[in-house]
């Protein structure tokens, strides 16, 4: 049995210098999310405010998350099931229903995951002690493109139905027995549209037990990390600290194994709502 789910502390509660880095995180990811991670790294004294004095000022350039959405690319290029009429009624009965809610979301974590995840290999690149040759040339300040449209809120786990909860608890991820449940947020997010998280429960399951995405996945961690072994030399980046104590390299690990999956299936599920 699990101990419950990962710490978090939401966009609605967070406040002070908390509230602070969430704006900027959704300023410089051109989206409206702020990622589990994020708001998992929150509920440790200091841990996000470490992370961000060693991410920020790249994420300012631009650069890491430019060069993250092109290791991203197309993170799926193989078949898709075809759902025709059975997506196009996930919204509900009205004429004026679609999938563009739904898309919005899948969109806004396809934004955001491929630049957490080279967050996380540029840490691992890293490590706590790197001394990199050069730092980068000033840059012009970078534009991020324009943002995602505002999407509908991530509802907390206890608010589900017993019948939602158990298909989300379904893709839920625990390192060791008795362990805090990581559940990927993209599946509580589809979870406004139980239509649309029961066909990805069908589609998705049984591809993952299978390693159907396995190539994909590990052909993007590659790529992610051979681009963070760049980034680190031309920032000069260097780990807080704080962020190389035990605790929170476990964290950057659990999260290491479960983004660059749902980079993957993100990129399935857009391509699959996109045959509509």
């Amino acid at each position: 049995m699990s101990a419950g789910y990962l710490a978090e502390v939401t966009s609605e509660s967070a406040s002070g210098e908390i509230a602070r880095i969430y704006a900027e995180i959704r300023r410089l990811s051109a989206g409206p999310l702020v990622a589990l991670i994020y708001r998992h790294l929150a509920s440790q004294p200091g841990a996000l405010e470490a992370l961000w004095r060693s991410v920020g000022p790249i994420l300012d350039s631009g650069e890491l998350q430019e060069r993250a959405w092109a290791a991203a690319g197309t993170a799926w290029t193989g078949p898709v099931p075809e759902m025709g009429a059975a997506l196009r009624g996930l919204a509900g009965d009205s004429a004026s229903d679609s999938l563009a809610p739904a898309v919005d979301v899948i969109e806004a974590y396809n934004r955001a995951n491929p630049v957490n995840y080279m967050i996380i290999c540029m840490l691992r690149v890293a490590g706590s002690s790197v001394t990199p040759a050069r730092r980068a040339a000033l840059a012009p300040p970078w534009s991020p493109p324009a943002a995602i449209r505002a999407i509908a809120p991530i509802p907390s786990m206890d608010a589900l139905p017993a019948e939602v909860r158990a298909v989300v608890d379904s893709f839920a991820k625990a390192d060791a027995p008795g362990a805090m449940l990581l559940v990927p947020t993209l599946y509580r997010h589809v979870s406004h549209w139980p239509l649309l998280l029961a066909l990805v429960a069908r589609e998705v399951q049984p591809r993952l037990l299978q390693g159907v995405f396995t190539p994909a996945i590990k052909a993007f961690e590659a790529g992610s990390m051979d681009v963070a072994a760049q980034l680190v030399v031309r920032h000069a980046f260097v780990v807080d600290p704080l962020l190389a104590t035990p605790a929170l390299r476990n964290v950057f690990e659990r999260f290491g194994q479960v983004i660059p999956e749902m980079v993957v299936i993100g990129s399935f599920l857009r391509r699959m709502l996109s045959k509509t």
